[in-house]
């Protein structure tokens, strides 16, 4: 299961959109140390439409673990250089969301002033000496070995001086063009700044501003979570057409997830039945044995096909057994990549 940090400078709205997501979800946030931890469900569409055809026993989203940290603020650089990380409890997440403020409120007041843009560099800036204080300690021990013939480590050494260079400027990982070799050695540190990025604006309930493009593996969208909060306090049934009424014509949250959702390079694919509908979660460029094993270890060690499908065409043949009829289901092999929404059935020895 993937896990997404939630960063932000303090009033930027960063734990109320974590709070949001997780009532909209039904769920609760567990402690681990500072941190806030819960399991989102990944709004689908696709999921609802299927489990309204099959009118199955249970339905079952996938889910995201998203993770609330302590509020960003100058002090990160300091303490990683004294041996203490602050982002500890969000460095082994895969990725992250930044959340800053965009939004006047005289009850809220922002000692600085309103300014996005400065508050995303002081949090860019925050994780680049954080990573760049990981980065010089492991420099040090390796130069230490280096000096006394120890040559084992000359690659993680020259990568990481890469790393060092950029990291100086006070520019993220993630905007370098690193090498899969260079990736392999560098995937320990676990480095704030080569992790993917979805930056959320979070406006005021009245904006339509959109969000500045963002940079290379990153995100943007604008969140006005003051509404989305109001929103998400009601009961389900009632949440879309207080949203209308409201003019609020896109599900926020489900922006949000379905952002982050990209930029971890997930797909969803399907399985179906009377029993339960579900969606399962792969990486895009995985097979049709990878998909199998999402499911279950034994299909993927005894595959031998996948009937496979696209949603919408099951959809709009009105069941397997109708689709059969038709001619619309197709067997795949191992290589097979799977496709955003197939819904699949695997055939393999017991």
């Amino acid at each position: 299961m993937k896990r997404v940090g939630i960063l932000g400078l303090s009033q930027s709205g960063k734990s109320t959109l974590f709070q949001i997501l997780l009532t909209a979800s039904g769920a609760a946030a567990s402690s681990q140390g500072r941190e806030q931890i819960g399991m989102v469900q990944v709004p689908d569409e696709r999921v609802d439409r299927l489990s309204a055809l099959y009118k199955p026993k249970k339905t079952t989203y996938t889910q995201i673990q998203f993770v609330d940290t302590v509020a960003a603020g100058g002090q990160s650089a300091r303490s990683a250089a004294k041996g203490t990380d602050l982002f500890a409890g969000v460095r082994n997440c895969d990725a992250l969301v930044a959340v800053v403020r965009d939004f006047e409120d005289p009850a809220v007041p922002a000692e600085a002033g309103v300014d996005a843009a400065r508050d995303l560099r002081t949090l860019d800036t925050e994780l680049a000496f954080n990573d760049l204080a990981i980065c010089e300690t492991r420099i040090e021990r390796i130069e230490k070995e280096l000096r006394i013939g120890k040559k084992q480590a000359e690659a993680e050494h020259a990568a990481l001086l890469r790393c060092r260079a950029l990291l100086e400027q006070e520019r993220p990982l993630r905007e370098a063009e690193i090498t899969e070799d260079d990736l392999k050695l560098l995937r320990g540190f676990q480095f704030m700044t080569l992790k993917p990025l979805l930056v959320v604006y979070n406006q005021d309930d009245a904006s339509d501003r959109k969000p500045p493009a963002p940079g290379p593996g990153a995100g943007a969208v604008a969140l006005r979570a003051h509404l989305e909060r109001e929103i998400v306090s009601l009961p389900a049934a009632d949440r879309p057409s207080f949203r209308a009424e409201l003019g609020a014509t896109e599900d926020g949250l489900s922006l949000v997830i379905r952002a982050c959702y990209e930029l971890l390079g997930l797909l969803s694919f399907f399985t179906v039945g009377p029993d339960e509908v579900r969606a399962w979660t792969v990486q895009k460029g995985d097979t049709a044995v990878d998909a199998a094993g999402e499911i279950h270890s034994d299909l993927a060690k005894g595959f031998i096909r996948a009937e496979t499908i696209p949603w919408d065409k099951l959809l709009e043949a009105g069941g397997h057994s109708q689709a059969r009829d038709k001619g619309w289901l197709r067997l795949e092999g191992r290589e097979y990549r799977v496709q955003d929404g197939d819904c699949f059935e695997i055939r393999f020895n017991k």
